[in-house]
């Protein structure tokens, strides 16, 4: 595993997802390549009928011309008729009528994205009764009850990103709080109600930076065991909460007048011995 860490650190054309670009590639180029000769073949038939039927057009005219001379008995009407014939057949020659080339509203092959979906973060930082183990995967409360703050390692700016994290250890009426903050805010115990602070509580707690204002509302049951996941949306400016046990979530739109970018992984921990881990890193 070390090894092939290396080489896609080295190489990273050999990731194995910039492999599957590369196939989309190939393969969207053959598709195209198809339908373009797909449609030259189409059209060269077309404008080839097209082109005999106005040859047949102009022979039938030429004949008249020619019987109309040796009959000698047309007339200036016949001539301006013949005339009008021969431009008609001329412009169609030139911009025939029944034959054009336009792009379909249907795509030909769909655009690839790219969504980062699960994201690596890690806890860092704490302020208060709290200590960060494994490398930064699980944060273990001491036996105090005071509320701690802490704080991933990662900054949002862009994106959609989605950290999940596993419930270990909440007794029962157990306070926790998940949300985003900006990182310019000074860290402290009671980061929840800092003006940057966007989040909820499970004891049906909102905070919307509000520098200290606690808004009553439904919010989402977090209990021991639980698997709770927080997608942080930078593009559409939206945190969400999803329980997947309850299979429920909230949202909030985030006022960025409030809580300024880059934003990072906010978590407040209150009740002794409370132990959260996050499930999408690595020991």
């Amino acid at each position: 595993m070390q090894q092939t860490l290396i080489q896609q650190m080295e190489d990273p054309q050999q990731h194995p997802l910039v492999k599957k670009i590369n196939q989309w590639e190939q393969e969207s180029i053959v598709k195209i390549r198809q339908a373009a000769e797909e449609a030259r073949n189409r059209l060269i038939k077309t404008t080839t009928e097209y082109t005999n039927d106005l040859k047949q057009k102009l022979n039938n005219l030429s004949d008249e011309l020619r019987q109309g001379q040796e009959d000698n008995d047309f007339i200036e009407t016949d001539l301006q008729q013949w005339i009008q014939k021969l431009e008609e057949l001329k412009k169609e020659l030139h911009s025939p009528a029944t034959v054009a080339v336009q792009e379909d509203s249907t795509p030909l092959i769909s655009k690839i994205l790219i969504r980062n979906q699960n994201t690596f973060d890690l806890f860092e930082r704490v302020c208060g009764t709290a200590e960060i183990k494994e490398n930064g995967c699980l944060v273990v409360k001491n036996n105090s009850s005071n509320h701690t703050e802490i704080r991933g390692q990662n900054e949002y700016n862009t994106g959609r990103h989605r950290v999940s994290f596993q419930i270990e250890q909440l007794a029962s009426g157990g306070w926790i709080f998940f949300g985003i903050i900006s990182k310019a805010e000074p860290m402290q115990t009671s980061s929840y109600s800092s003006p940057s602070s966007y989040g909820w509580s499970n004891q049906n707690q909102i905070f919307s930076g509000a520098a200290g204002q606690i808004i009553s509302g439904e919010t989402i049951e977090i209990v021991e065991n639980d698997t709770i996941t927080l997608l942080i949306d930078c593009n559409q400016k939206t945190v969400r909460l999803e329980n997947d046990r309850l299979n429920k979530s909230i949202q909030q739109l985030v006022d960025i007048n409030k809580c300024p970018f880059p934003w990072q992984l906010h978590l407040n921990l209150y009740l002794a011995n409370t132990r959260v881990r996050i499930l999408n890193s690595s020991n």
